[in-house]
């Protein structure tokens, strides 16, 4: 069968466990920055991306394009997706007038948890229509921040979609640096009973408390906003415990809106800023003109 040509190419700056195989065609070359693979995409599209989404000579009716790719942090990043760069990003694409919709494309299992909430609420407060479209995965805080959208779609029946929920990695390796003759001595002031406790209490297996204290209030948050947003989760569902679904099945569960083709969520966009322009257009009686 000849090749055939792809209008959207799909990235991700590194293979990401639990990912499909997209990362292996990725578009970003070796020593190419993540900003540079997404600047790369946009040329060949209609979408607007980054710091052109404050550029004043924008085409009337573009999509800002906000890709999550990978592993998802807070701060500012040349190699990876930040929330941080995502506020900034929704926040200039809402103040420009030319451009009609926002699009946040996802492949991601997920990431840091702080700034998380923040751009939940940023993305519910858009006025301007946006879409989540989901390639091989969105789940935790990429789920997170799909959620905040109006519209949910996968292009595949076989995208994961969900893992509501926090967790934290905790590695004792005191007993290899044991073995290894390595003595690790901490001092604390007089002053500073209570520095580094929690750490502390994890070392001598002491996890309750801490779950308590960092975990549980994060998951609760994220409960309570998925279900701000996506109505049709029922109360006692799995999706709410941590539960990951496939496309169809994540639908039935209301995690999602559809199955559908980056091209085609991009017409839905189109059709939808189309229609609310139409909707908003003054009407003139004919006989009230002079001339």
């Amino acid at each position: 069968m000849p090749p055939t040509t792809q209008k959207y190419n799909i990235l991700l700056q590194h293979p990401v466990p639990g990912a499909s195989s997209l990362a292996l065609n990725a578009l970003r070359k070796p020593d190419q920055t993540y900003h540079d693979a997404i600047a790369a995409l946009c040329q060949s599209t209609n979408l607007v991306h980054g710091w052109d989404l404050d550029r004043d000579d924008i085409a009337e009716g573009s999509i800002a394009y906000h890709p999550i790719f990978g592993d998802i942090i807070y701060g500012y990043s040349w190699w990876r997706a930040s929330t941080m760069e995502l506020c900034d990003n929704l926040k200039a694409a809402e103040a420009n007038p030319a451009i009609a919709a926002h699009l946040i494309h996802i492949d991601s299992c997920g990431g840091q948890a702080f700034g998380l909430h923040e751009t939940f609420d940023l993305i519910r407060s858009l006025k301007k229509p946006c879409y989540a479209v989901v390639e091989s995965c969105a789940a935790s805080a990429a789920y997170y921040l799909a959620a905040g959208c109006d519209k949910i779609f996968t292009t595949s029946k076989f995208s994961k979609v969900g893992s509501i929920g926090v967790m934290v990695v905790y590695v004792d390796d005191s007993e290899y640096m044991e073995k290894e003759g390595i003595k690790v001595k901490e001092l604390y002031s007089n002053y500073s009973p209570l520095k580094n406790q929690d750490s502390r209490n994890l070392e001598n297996g002491e996890t309750k408390e801490f779950i308590e204290k960092y975990l549980d209030p994060l998951a609760k948050a994220f409960i309570e906003d998925v279900q701000k947003s996506r109505k049709g989760i029922a109360e006692d569902s799995d999706a709410l415990k941590g539960e990951i679904f496939l496309g169809e099945a994540a639908q039935a569960e209301g995690l999602i809106d559809g199955v559908s083709s980056l091209d085609d969520v991009i017409a839905k966009l189109i059709k939808k800023t189309a229609a609310e322009v139409s909707a908003e257009a003054p009407a003139f009686d004919i006989n009230q003109l002079t001339f």
